[in-house]
Parts: structure tokens; sequence; C-alpha cells
């Protein structure tokens, strides 16, 4: 009985001690099983403490943190150690890719809101423009348009066709009629620009070079007018234009309309006579086409919106300065004569410049060769002494639709009308005229520091007048 209580109490304490062993093995083995799963834990935390923390913070002090985590390399083997929580606190710091995709910390910040336009953009025809309006600052260039609709158009322009320089939104100014403007501005003067009006992915635009600097000794550029009627005439004059200054750049500048641009102040005249003639509207899209009104253009309502220049209060009349020349727009239906508010405005104007060359542009001229109208008394009596004062070397008229030149005391009174209205026929008798030409046509003068060479074209392109001038 003894020895099988004996038996019985070994086989009782064999079993404790394996069990008490078993137990400890397992203990053993699930320690680091619970300290990996706690610092998969803090890991896991630190991971989206980590990712929002961009969200809060765009300060280079990610860029710190990146590179103290980079030289903290954990030790192999060491899960029971305190280096364990180094290496926790390394996985929390550790998530450049997370910083890259959520915070863009090194992009720089945009100047406006508007979104990017698209990289292509098909060709549209805008109801009308785009038009280049030259204001008289050298360092911009207006561009004006209307469009069948009220929506945000996007203006770009730049040195070349990637149109890097700017991009800018455009809401109508004029709600009721749809009409666009916007001045591009920070331009170089001499400087060759392009630019496109973009709705959606449509656009319209050109090119054109800003004015010459004020210290520019030279320059190139065109002068017609009395447009209306005749559209299509008009249009071949432009095919040729466009064809001068595509060959020579340095004329792609200004032309100085002379007034009477269409038969009279009408939406229908603007559009059937102007507007619908593609060279008429791809040279306005290219060079400045600045003028005066003409006696069609009456009230010039239509005139000023599609062409809104800066006007001198109570009237249509301004001044501008282009490289070494100054030209002055005068407006003959608003008082002109001695003592009136645009002639003192004039006088003050051409004694404040010191332009090498200077010009008036007017529509009705005081010495041409009659067959349409007369000679203007006013311009006689009272522009022409200015003139002689205060050195004006050319004054540009039209009205009457053809070309002459006469010559007064040494200054140019120019007829050219003919734009495209019925011809006139030029009666022979009048008094200073040198030269007259029934025909269509256009002139362009050249100015090289002290001399300014004109010549006079007919629509075909032969040449009808030449001469020089120094000063």
């Amino acid at each position: 009985m003894y020895k099988k209580a004996s038996a019985f109490l070994k086989t009782v304490v064999l079993i404790a001690l394996f069990l008490a062993a078993f137990g400890m093995a397992i203990v053993a083995s699930a320690a680091p099983a619970s300290l990996s799963r706690e610092g998969a834990g803090v890991a896991a935390a630190a991971t989206r403490t980590r990712t929002r923390t961009p969200a809060r913070t765009r300060t280079p002090t990610l860029a710190t943190r990146k590179t103290a985590t980079r030289t903290r390399t954990p030790s192999p083997g060491a899960s029971r150690t305190p280096t364990l929580l180094t290496r926790i606190t390394a996985t929390r710091t550790r998530t450049p890719t997370t910083i890259t995709r959520t915070v863009p910390w090194t992009m720089t910040p945009t100047i406006t809101q508007t979104p990017t336009p698209p990289a292509t953009c098909a060709a549209v025809t805008l109801d009308k423009g785009p038009t280049l309006i030259f204001t008289g600052d050298n360092t911009k260039m207006r561009v004006s348009w209307q469009w069948s609709a009220s929506v945000i158009f996007q203006m770009q322009w730049g040195a070349d066709t990637t149109y890097s320089l700017g991009n800018a939104p455009v809401a109508t100014y004029d709600a009721a009629n749809f009409l666009y403007q916007y001045d591009i501005s920070g331009l170089t003067p001499g400087n060759k620009y392009y630019y496109q009006v973009m709705v959606g992915a449509q656009c319209s635009g050109g090119t054109f070079y800003a004015a010459p600097s004020a210290t520019a000794a030279n320059v190139k550029f065109f002068a017609y007018g009395d447009t209306r009627t005749n559209g299509g005439v008009h249009d071949g004059i432009a095919a040729r234009i466009i064809a001068n200054y595509t060959a020579d750049p340095a004329f792609q500048t200004l032309n100085l309309h002379v007034g009477d641009w269409v038969s009279d102040d009408s939406e229908t005249a603007w559009t059937d006579e102007w507007f619908a003639y593609p060279n008429v509207r791809a040279q306005d899209a290219h060079i400045a086409d600045i003028g005066v009104r003409g006696n069609h253009e009456a009230g010039a309502v239509y005139w000023t919106r599609y062409w809104p220049e800066p006007f001198q209060p109570g009237g249509l009349y301004w001044s501008f300065d282009y490289g070494p020349m100054h030209v002055v727009m005068l407006d003959q239906y608003t008082a002109y004569n001695a003592g009136s508010t645009q002639y003192n405005w004039l006088q003050a104007d051409l004694a404040a410049s010191t332009k090498t060359w200077k010009f008036i542009v007017l529509h009705e001229p005081g010495w041409s060769s009659g067959g349409g109208h007369a000679n203007n008394t006013t311009v006689q009596t009272d522009i022409e002494p200015l003139c002689e004062q205060y050195g004006v070397s050319i004054v540009f008229g039209g009205h009457n639709h053809y070309y002459a030149r006469a010559v007064v005391n040494g200054i140019q009174h120019l007829t050219v009308g003919g734009g495209g209205a019925d011809q006139h026929i030029p009666e022979a008798g009048y008094p200073n005229v040198v030269i007259s030409s029934n025909t269509y046509g256009w002139s362009q003068y050249e100015i090289a520091g002290n001399t300014l060479t004109a010549t006079a074209y007919d629509n075909s392109g032969a040449v009808i007048d030449s001469y020089t001038i120094t000063r």
C-alpha cells in the first residue's frame, strides 16, 4: 500500500513540474507577441497622427523632421528593450510618402483663383473683335470684344503661343450689350506679344507690338479712313496692309483713321460694313486702328462702344505719344474754334510736347481738292496758326473720298479718304494742292530720326505719291 502511494505521489510531482515548465514556455513566447501588438498599436496611432499633421501645417519643419528620422536606425533583435520604443518613434515620423501626397509644400502660390484654361482651343469668331485699342501707355494694350452672352472669359497673353505671362478672368463690363475689354499691362515697350480670349474651349486672338519706348527715334505706321459703305474695298486694303506688316514687322503698329468708319452710327452699319469682313477684323486684331469721329459717326454711340478710346471729358478728343511722335485726335463735332475748351486744350497740349514729330488727325481737311466737300475754314483760320507755332508736321484728314496733298507754310495737309466710301472726283484749281488722285488706297510713313518718308498707294498697290520731310 505504501509503495503504491509513493509511486502515485511521484507521478503527481512529475505532472506538476511538467505543467509548470509548459506554462513558463507559454508566458515566454506570449510576451514578445504582446509587446509587438502594443508596438503595432502605437505605430498605427502615430501614423494616423502624422497623416493629419501635414493638413494642419505647411511649414518647412516637415522637411526637418523627415531628415531627423532618416538617422534613427532601429537595432534588430531588440524587441524587449527600450530600443523597441525608439523604433516605434521612428515609425511615427517616417511617412514621407504621405506628406508629399497630402501637402504640396513646395508648390508656388497661385496669383488668381481662376481655372487653368485648356492646353488647346478651337478658333471661334466673336460677335465683334478682338480689337486692339492703344490708350497712350507703352506698357499696356487694351483688347475689346463682344460676345452673344454674359459669361466669364479668360484673357491669356505671353511672348509666344504658350501664353505664359498672364491669365486673367474677364467679365462683361456692359451686360446689356455683352461687351468685354481687358487692359494687358506690364508690357515691355517695343516687344511682341501674343494674346487670346477664351470661353470654354473656344478662343480668338492675335499679336501686337507694345508701343515704342519714349526715347525711340524710329517708327512706322499707316493712315487712311472714310471706310464706310463699301466694305469689300476696305477689306482689300486691309489685306494689303496685313501683307505689308507681315513682310516688315516694324509696320505692325498703328493706323491713324480719319473718320467716317461706317455709313451711320448704328449696330447694323457696324455689323455689315466693318465686322463682316475678315481682313478688316484680322487687321484690328494685330494693329491698333485709332482714329477720330467723322460726320457719319454723328452721336458716336456705337463708335465709342466698339472703340473705347481714352477721350477727354466733354468731347471725343485726346492725344498720345508713340515713340518719337506726338499725335492729337481732334473732334470737329465738339467746338474747337479759338477760345473753346477743346482749342485751349489743343494749344496747351501742343505747347507741352517735346517730340520731334507732331501730328493732328481730324476728319474735315482745311485744304483739299473739292469734288465732295469744301475746305474747312476753321482749320484754316484757327488750327493752322497753332500748327505753325508749335511745329506740327502733318495734318491728316479725309471727308473727301480720294487722296490729295496740300502744303501750307511747310505743313502737309493730307486727304487720305480713299478707304472704301463712294469716290469723289477731285477738282483742279484748289489752292496749295500739289497732287490729287481719284483712287481708293492708303498711305504709310517711316520715321528715322529727323527724317520722315511718306508713300501713298492706290488699292492695287501702285504708288500715288511719295515725299520726304526733314526736321
